[in-house]
């Protein structure tokens, strides 16, 4: 199974680097690979606390750990590595890291090379980054390796090789987000498996705490309720003018894109039938702002009645912890939201809803529409933070006792 892993590893590089030659964002990862092997030519020494992420979600998710690492562990190394463009280009200048790069794939080779170059006290991989070949290596190199905000569900691939489950049962410990995953752990033999809970609430919960203003957006709000809606995509983007084209007036509006994209930013602009400004250009807004950049969401949020996160009428819903931790209703699309654990809790907890194309305009009228629902959705969602905030502590004792 090694051997069919690797040859897949070899054989997607090699499609990502023809690819690169079309597009610039992957190009910007193959220039990174490089970027990183003439790095570490010349790495400090000392040894790092390691820390990868596959892009700025599971970075949140890494976030704190490294902030109170920091704190407790002040002239400790950090080391971040990235595999995506989007979470490696708005976090490469990350202050509590002392060195942020992208990591090579996930070959043999590169996994021997990497780690001869840069010395490991212990390595975090947060939630599903299982690059097995530097896992062995690690393993090789009897380097700790804790997994956080792991989750795992029945019948995933791991559990079908041998290999990667014995990969797994040599790993120190995962701290994974609940009671299922544990026990799909325990039913393969892997006992060294702790319910922590998801290190992003206490992220959030940091960043909903941060002093942040944006006035180009606080000199806009003009009594009327505020819907942001967050990370979307085309498939999101027909329900979306169509809600506006109904309640121009009634409501203002703050539209994320997921991916910013200057043709398809230009075409969602001309679609809407309202005042529509851009982020980039505009110092005020009356009807409609595009946030036409990256990296401000989860702060805009505070401006915020009632969110509707994207990607639910696509592959995925995105990041919901984030509006949550501000205390509004959280709305998503209806594909595959079964799938995704905060999704199921917000509508365990009546926390917001699920909605499809035949009542978007329906729910989200319900919402904003009623100052009381909101209000006790807001008492609910603050007892839920306190209730679930804290693995962050459970995972950095862990850490304490490694290092």
């Amino acid at each position: 199974m090694q051997q069919i892993y690797t040859l897949g590893i070899y054989f997607f590089s090699f499609l990502v680097k023809v690819y690169s030659f079309l597009d610039g964002k992957t190009k910007k990862l193959i220039d990174g690979h490089v970027s990183t092997w003439e790095i570490i030519e010349n790495v400090d020494s000392e040894a790092f606390v390691w820390f990868h992420v596959a892009s700025l979600g599971e970075f949140e998710q890494g976030r704190p750990l490294i902030e109170s690492l920091k704190v407790k562990y002040p002239d400790q190394k950090i080391l971040v590595t990235f595999f995506s463009p989007s979470g490696y280009e708005v976090k490469k200048k990350y202050s509590h890291a002392d060195l942020v790069l992208y990591l090579p794939f996930d070959t043999p080779k590169n996994a021997r090379r990497f780690l001869s170059k840069v010395s490991i006290k212990v390595a975090v991989f947060v939630k599903y980054e299982f690059w097995f070949n530097y896992l062995n290596e690690l393993q090789n190199n009897d380097i700790p390796i804790i997994y956080v905000s792991s989750l795992f569900r029945k019948g995933q691939l791991y559990f079908k090789s041998n290999w990667m489950v014995g990969v797994f049962r040599n790993i120190n410990h995962f701290f994974v987000q609940n009671e299922e995953s544990r026990l799909i752990l325990s039913s393969n033999g892997i006992n060294n498996a702790t319910v922590s809970g998801d290190t992003r609430l206490d992220s959030v919960v940091l960043t909903a705490g941060e002093k942040w203003i944006e006035k180009k957006i606080e000199n806009s709000l003009n009594g009327r309720p505020v819907v942001i809606f967050g990370s979307t995509w085309s498939g999101d983007h027909t329900h979306i003018v169509s809600f506006i084209k109904k309640h121009c007036s009634n409501y203002q509006y703050i539209i994320a894109p997921h991916e910013i994209n200057e043709k398809e930013i230009s075409e969602l602009e001309n679609s809407i039938e309202a005042n529509v400004s851009l982020y980039s250009t505009s110092e005020k807004f009356t009807d409609v702002m595009i946030i036409d950049s990256i990296g401000i969401l989860k702060y805009l949020y505070r401006y915020a009645d009632v969110a509707y996160i994207g990607g639910g009428f696509n592959s995925g819903i995105h990041n919901t912890l984030e509006p949550l931790s501000y205390g509004i209703p959280v709305l998503f699309g209806s594909k595959n939201h079964i799938k995704f654990t905060e999704a199921k809790k917000i509508l365990e907890l009546n926390l917001g809803a699920v909605v499809n194309p035949e009542n978007f305009n329906q729910k989200l009228e319900l919402y904003l529409d009623s100052p009381e629902l909101r209000g006790s959705i807001k008492q609910k969602i603050e007892k839920y933070i306190e209730n679930n905030k804290g693995a962050t502590s459970k995972v950095v004792d862990m850490l304490t006792s490694i290092l």
